[in-house]
């Protein structure tokens, strides 16, 4: 997981942080089954907040965001990839 620029974080996050996006950070992770060099998840986290949304993006991406309470960045990531998302 390494951090990005915020104006490189998917659309989908920063049309869901809207007014909050200045307070977030943005990740992007490697996607370990890609199937196209392209894909990868997008996180952005908002520490204060402790709440944190995830996109898949890439080739063959919904652009389906989604969003959790979280302790970390990579917090957000484990839950997803464990399928235990809290609404």
């Amino acid at each position: 997981m390494h951090k990005i620029d915020i104006a490189d974080l998917d659309r989908n996050l920063v049309n869901d942080l809207g007014d909050a996006l200045a307070r977030a950070e943005a990740f992007e992770v490697p996607c370990e089954q890609a199937t196209v060099g392209n894909q990868r998840y997008h996180v952005a986290f908002l520490s204060e907040e402790m709440r944190g949304g995830i996109v898949f993006v890439g080739s063959g991406s919904s652009g389906e965001t989604v969003w959790t309470d979280a302790a970390s960045a990579a917090d957000v990531l484990a839950r997803y990839l464990a399928d235990d998302m809290t609404p």
